[in-house]
């Protein structure tokens, strides 16, 4: 079933973690198990004017932790298990003892990343998750902060500042409350300070695109305040007013309850406000027009980076939108054969429609078309009576790589179309996500899916090609040209091109013409 396993033993300044993880013959990439410790390694570095050490406390509770993950990976039967450390051991200065000392009594060996590794990774997890070709990357831990700038996918600068959130905590709010006033402050002037020394950082308007658990725990947190109507926090935006939303819940919030803030991780409660602040100083000095999260991050940049290093670089992240799709069709069982003539029937459609000056032509709006097409209510797998229902709720509601949050509904809009009436009730959960324009839109090329996959109803493949012809300024043709029996082809296409006919505004006939065999 799987090509190989792989675990990632991710060591951070804050917390630890196990994952699994599965690829397979298409080099899908499938977690199978995901553990993690809130170890908070860098709490355990005893800082002089000359030297940074690690103590033999924070030593003894690594080596725990990964004895414990060692037999997890081995009972999980993976085949290369992977250690990687990042600033907590990177800025120690015994960090050789650690090391031998993790080989001694574990057996395992633990690769220190470099500040440039660590960011590398972390930026090619954006690039094969974000449909963004330019932009600002963020990735804070315990110890550390990693930001990059890219440029036609291509990383161009990078920096790794020294301070992470459990750093922060320790420097300006040692034996004061998380939410402090006058740390508050001086935690801003800090971080201010710190991203102006950087000029590629300073006013580049470009999105930011954030990673790490404290970015996911934000935005969680401000999904629940504002009732998001859908799941999951890959692709999702935010702006200067949410990042201040969510920082003045934390602020006025006390330290006992913030355990009881929806979407807040208990092991974050106290270090969740350098970190909004962190963003917020980011988002200001970059001067970004949006703040985009992902829930990718280093360890999938590196495992991303495994397969195309020893696959023969399989994975493109020009086709992020186009694997998601495919990968969404393997887990629901969609079978090929007939998804693709009703892809290839659609576009005929729609190449036809848009030279009658019907729909305007674009390659990204052919591509949303061809995506719908192939994954057409796949819900009738769950149930054929509620196949629309249940093809809508499972696209709004996954993370696809490569899509926003916007690009997710529309694409569940379409694969899931059944009528106008039950897409704008769908739509009732999503006030002004969408303009009137693109609702029209959506209405021409759900018309046309529904048409397309009306062309294939027998299943025996009749249909040879097509055309739409405007005949007058009110009167349309559609044309189909078969070389078999065309009976329930004929049946279905005419009941689903009133769909077509409401949006034309005017009169669209049918006429089947047969061709020699």
């Amino acid at each position: 079933m799987y090509n190989e396993k792989i675990g990632l033993i991710d060591i951070g300044s804050n917390t630890i973690r196990l994952v699994v993880y599965a690829i397979d013959h298409r080099f899908n990439i499938t977690e199978l198990q995901n553990i993690k410790t809130p170890a908070r390694l860098s709490q355990y570095l005893e800082r002089s004017k000359k030297s940074v050490v690690m103590s033999q406390t924070g030593i003894d509770l690594l080596i725990e932790v990964l004895q414990s993950f060692k037999i997890v990976a081995d009972k999980a039967g993976v085949d290369k298990l992977f250690p990687v450390a990042t600033a907590a051991i990177r800025q120690s200065d015994n960090r050789d003892d650690i090391l031998a000392q993790v080989k001694k009594q574990v057996g395992i060996e633990i690769t220190i990343l470099s500040e440039k590794q660590e960011a590398t990774f972390g930026q090619y997890a954006i690039l094969h998750s974000v449909d963004v070709p330019d932009g600002i990357t963020i990735d804070i831990g315990g110890g550390s902060c990693e930001v990059t700038l890219f440029k036609n996918q291509k990383m161009v600068q990078f920096h790794s500042f020294p301070f992470g959130n459990v750093t922060l905590k320790e420097k300006f709010f040692k034996n004061k409350k998380h939410n402090d006033a006058s740390a508050v402050d001086a935690v801003r002037k800090y971080i201010r300070e710190q991203f102006k020394s950087l000029p590629w950082l300073k006013k580049a308007k470009l999105p930011i695109v954030a990673m790490s658990g404290s970015a996911r725990n934000i935005a969680y947190v401000h999904q629940r305040l504002n009732e998001y109507p859908i799941a999951g926090i890959q692709g999702y935006h935010m702006t200067e007013a949410s990042l201040n939303q969510t920082l003045d819940l934390f602020m006025a919030t006390d330290l006992e309850d913030m355990g009881n803030i929806d979407g807040l991780s208990n092991d974050r409660v106290d270090i969740i406000i350098p970190a909004n602040i962190v963003f917020l100083e980011l988002l200001n000095t970059v001067k970004a027009p949006i703040f985009i999260l992902s829930n990718q991050g280093l360890r999938e940049g590196f495992v991303l980076t495994y397969i195309n290093e020893h696959y023969h670089s399989p994975i493109d992240a020009r086709n992020n939108k186009l694997r998601t799709v495919q990968q969404v069709a393997d887990k629901m069982n969609i079978l090929p054969e007939g998804s693709i003539l009703r892809v290839n029937y659609a576009i005929k459609l729609y190449q036809a429609l848009s030279e009658a000056d019907v729909i305007r032509y674009d390659e990204q709006l052919k591509n949303e078309l061809e995506f719908a097409s192939y994954l057409y209510r796949f819900g009738s797998m769950i149930s054929s009576e509620a196949d629309s229902q249940h093809t809508f709720y499972i696209i709004s509601n996954m993370d696809l790589l490569g899509f926003s949050h916007h690009d997710r509904l529309r694409l569940a809009l379409l694969s899931s179309f059944k009528s106008k009436s039950m897409m704008m009730r769908y739509l009732r959960d999503f006030p002004d996500w969408l303009t009137e324009d693109e609702i029209k839109e959506l209405l021409i090329l759900g018309g046309i899916i529904k048409v397309s996959d009306a062309l294939n109803d027998s299943q025996t493949q009749p249909i040879k090609d097509l055309n739409f012809i405007k005949k007058s300024k009110n009167k349309y043709q559609l044309v189909i040209y078969h070389t078999a029996p065309v009976v329930a082809e004929a049946y279905r296409t005419n009941r689903h091109l009133k769909h077509l006919s409401r949006v034309l505004d005017g009169n669209l006939e049918l006429k089947f013409i047969e061709l020699e065999s």
